[in-house]
């Protein structure tokens, strides 16, 4: 399969589990998890939208689209998922890490993003380090799109610095928007119930998610991208427009 340049726009991701546990003298369940789906479906009607603010907009989009499509494949690679009493997302605390090497997770496919065993309680701060290469394969074949390529891109590129990593330290973007020249950074996404005070310690608006509610763990939620007719083409280009992101 060959890679190709995508046009595409950053957002970025949450959620829990639950189960039991017992003491020495009983069988041991599973213990209570939090854990993190993802998702390029609408949310169900129900759900409590929290909409991504201003996120970082990656590549250069189609100047007048003629059609579009949802995906077949949206691939992002996530390395680690960070907690915070805080609502400014001071005092980050590692719940989950995949090491240097990470996990590519598919958005399409419905995937687990994170399962980690955090202490209970509520959380006002979430952080995602991952990938700032994102790659996409239409789900058919129209305009400058090609359902048998992958579309590769990079978010955060040359002569960006205006972002930060979970314990305030600059993250230096690297390489450009065509798939020959992508360099994964591992950036870092904010999602916080305080916005205003995530702005006020230095992180910028574009890796920065609201969040209607603090996270409760234990328990469970979903990140719905919801990436129906996102897949866009003058004829000639071929990228995802930006969408709103839902949690439920």
């Amino acid at each position: 399969m060959t890679s190709r340049r995508l046009s595409l726009v950053s957002a970025a991701f949450a959620a829990l589990f639950a189960a039991c546990s017992s003491d020495s003298a009983t069988p041991v369940a599973p213990a209570e998890k939090l854990v993190i789906y993802g998702s390029a479906e609408a949310a169900p009607a129900a759900a409590v939208a929290r909409t991504a603010a201003n996120l970082h907009e990656a590549f250069d989009g189609p100047s007048a689209a003629i059609d579009s499509a949802a995906p077949a494949k949206l691939d992002i690679a996530m390395y680690a998922l960070y907690l915070s009493k805080n609502e400014n997302c001071t005092q980050p605390i590692l719940v989950k890490s995949y090491g240097a090497s990470g996990q590519v997770k598919d958005f399409v496919a419905h995937p687990v993003l994170f399962e980690a065993e955090p202490e209970a309680g509520t959380y006002p701060c979430m952080i995602f380090r991952m990938s700032d290469v994102l790659s996409m394969v239409p789900s058919r074949s129209f305009g400058g799109c090609d359902a048998h390529t992958t579309y590769v891109g990079d978010i955060y590129r040359d002569g960006e610095t205006d972002w930060i990593d979970q314990d305030g330290n600059p993250i230096i973007g690297h390489g450009t928007d065509d798939a020959a020249g992508a360099v994964d950074d591992h950036v870092a996404i904010f999602f916080t119930v305080n916005p205003t005070a995530v702005l006020a310690r230095g992180v910028s608006e574009h890796q920065l998610v609201p969040l209607t509610n603090a996270l409760v763990s234990p328990g469970h939620s979903t990140l719905y991208w919801n990436m129906s007719g996102a897949v866009q083409s003058d004829g000639v280009y071929c990228g995802i427009e930006p969408r709103p992101i839902t949690f439920r």
